[in-house]
């Protein structure tokens, strides 16, 4: 092989080890990469995605925290309220129902929580709850819901002769309300966390903590 090839192949591999060195796979163990990522399906009582619910049917979410690193992960939580969801009129901020909007508590009559143990009291004895995770950990908890709105009534449903309205169009967040991100879930700025209480409409976006909003419809 000439020098010349020899240079040729020596820059090749150069430019291959440098494109290695930028992958995705080098920028997921960076400080700087999302070290969780949150995920919500909705579901009928079969367990099986649905986009679109009778009146009165119960509304399955099936809200997914993922650890993405190869380290143990905690989160760290101020209150026994772990999580929450908001179900806004699809294409506004206007929350029609919250998970925790009816109680202090997060199991309510309208928002029942299968967490199966998720969290536990905080080891350092500070009065926090913790979620521990071991590297590249899922866990997942499921929310019920029957229909019924922040005032225990059942919202709207899509009417029969629709037109252009959007009545019975929803979309649903589900979130964590961490206290280890910059501020407090109840904080005025709760930058990643899901809010407790009514989300505002700077809140409804997606973050390591909190979901994207998916789209269903009460018929």
């Amino acid at each position: 092989m000439s020098a010349r090839h020899l240079i040729r192949l020596f820059l090749a591999l150069c430019a291959v080890s440098l494109l290695l060195g930028n992958s995705n796979c080098t920028q997921n163990n960076s400080s700087d990469a999302p070290q969780f990522v949150t995920t919500l399906a909705v579901q009928n009582t079969s367990g099986q995605p649905s986009a679109a619910f009778f009146k009165c049917d119960i509304v399955q979410f099936v809200l997914t925290i993922r650890n993405r690193t190869d380290q143990t992960q905690s989160l760290f939580f101020n209150s026994d309220e772990l999580l929450n969801l908001a179900v806004v009129d699809a294409g506004t901020a206007s929350v029609v129902w919250a998970c925790d909007s009816d109680s202090s508590s997060v199991t309510t009559a309208s928002c029942t929580i299968d967490d199966s143990g998720l969290s536990t009291p905080s080891s350092s004895g500070s009065g926090f709850n913790q979620i521990d995770f071991k590297a590249f950990e899922t866990k997942t908890v499921t929310i019920t819901w029957n229909q019924a709105d922040n005032n225990g009534s059942q919202v709207p449903v899509v009417p029969a002769n629709p037109g252009t309205s959007t009545t019975g169009q929803y979309e649903v967040m589900g979130g964590f309300t961490v206290f280890n991100t910059t501020g407090p879930g109840q904080g005025s700025d709760n930058g990643a966390s899901m809010a407790e209480g009514l989300p505002t409409a700077s809140q409804l976006f997606p973050s390591v903590y909190r979901s994207t909003l998916n789209a269903f419809t009460i018929n």
